[in-house]
């Protein structure tokens, strides 16, 4: 068995750690570029959103290597994304592919804990050892993502010679994808730490601080977002995003974080009283949080034609008012030019400056 999954950030180095684990051959799909969204944009219906269209052409990429299965996640709810799953399926179907699709929902897990026996001579106890080995695997590489990546946020800002945080975040994306022995992934956080420690830094300026919300695939996928989250790091800025690879990964698949996701519900109860997607919910109460905490902008990104994500915009702008905290909301699709992005996004970083220097010389 083949097997392939849809290309989000940094996801794709547990989901393949995982699916290795359980005895699949992994093809992991090529990383978005043009190439990728020009496909996806050709064959998706035209009105879908940016991650849907993307996250097509990665799927047929990663068929044409080879893939005979996709593993999905799937459910029932008002945002699209709960039905990517069927339109892929039906849309690369269309087209002549012949794969198996694999639906990560609660009525099939019978099925797909048949599917993994397969994968190990039908044997109950082999496989059930290979679910618990795999589960550890996933769980050891998302969560040293998350200690790297959040290293990473805080030594761009700092490091003394430009580039050597994203130098080493490479290294590590690589060495702990390349790992799989538990032991060692284990060894590796103590490891990371000590090697992000080694980057020479000259912490004595206070940095801005900025939020970023939004949909997931919109603030967790470099390429959609222009690799915001470093750019901005680069230009010294602290960046927070609410939403990262490992927390997607815990939230979505093993339900984490209930207390975290209590206190943004309730901070964005007055204002939204119901999710219907698109993290338009998160994006409320992270955006009060983040004027709470003392941040000094919010950056708010969604796909273009997002139901969610267009709704939500005015309560942004209100809570934006009411709390005093800037905010820069921008849609993104096939036609986002990086150029006109990062126009905004400075002259956004300008604005959050001046009230900063404003502040300080009252």
């Amino acid at each position: 068995m083949k097997v392939t999954f849809p290309y989000m950030g940094s996801i794709a180095i547990p989901l393949k750690g995982i699916l290795h684990t359980l005895g699949s051959e992994v093809i992991v799909p090529p990383p978005p570029n043009r190439s990728v969204v020009e496909i996806g944009a050709r064959l998706a219906p035209e009105l879908m959103c940016i991650p849907f269209k993307i996250t097509l052409g990665n799927l047929l990429r990663a068929l044409a290597l080879g893939a005979d299965t996709i593993v999905h996640v799937s459910g029932s709810w008002s945002c699209r994304f709960g039905y990517y799953s069927r339109l892929h399926k039906d849309i690369l179907q269309s087209l002549g592919y012949q794969f198996s699709p694999i639906v990560l929902r609660r009525n099939e897990l019978p099925f797909i804990y048949q599917k993994i026996r397969e994968l190990n001579n039908k044997s109950h106890s082999k496989t059930l050892i290979k679910i618990i080995k795999a589960f550890w695997v996933g769980w050891y590489k998302s969560n040293l993502i998350e200690t790297a990546e959040k290293m990473a946020r805080w030594y761009r800002v700092y490091e003394q010679k430009k580039g050597s945080a994203d130098k080493l975040l490479t290294t590590y994306y690589q060495m702990i994808d390349n790992t799989f022995s538990l032991a060692t992934l284990a060894r590796l956080r103590k490891r990371l730490i000590a090697d992000f420690r080694t980057i020479p830094t000259n912490s004595n300026h206070e940095p801005l601080r900025i939020k970023i919300v939004g949909e997931s695939y919109c603030v967790i996928e470099p390429f959609v977002n222009f690799n915001l989250i470093a750019r901005l790091g680069a230009m010294g800025i602290l960046v927070e995003p609410f939403l990262t690879a490992h927390r997607w990964l815990g939230f979505h698949s093993l339900r984490l974080g209930k207390n975290q996701l209590k206190e943004i519900r309730k901070l964005a109860q007055p204002y939204w009283r119901y999710c219907v997607g698109g993290e338009d919910e998160n994006s409320i109460g992270h955006t009060i949080l983040a004027a709470k905490q003392g941040f000094d902008g919010v950056i708010h990104l969604h796909p273009f034609a997002c139901m969610p994500g267009t709704v939500v915009q005015p309560v942004l702008a209100k809570i934006s008012q009411e709390y005093n905290i800037p905010l820069l909301s921008i849609s993104l699709d096939e036609h986002t030019q990086e150029v006109s992005f990062y126009n905004r996004v400075e002259a956004f970083v300008a604005l959050l400056e001046r009230r900063r220097k404003a502040k300080f010389n009252a």
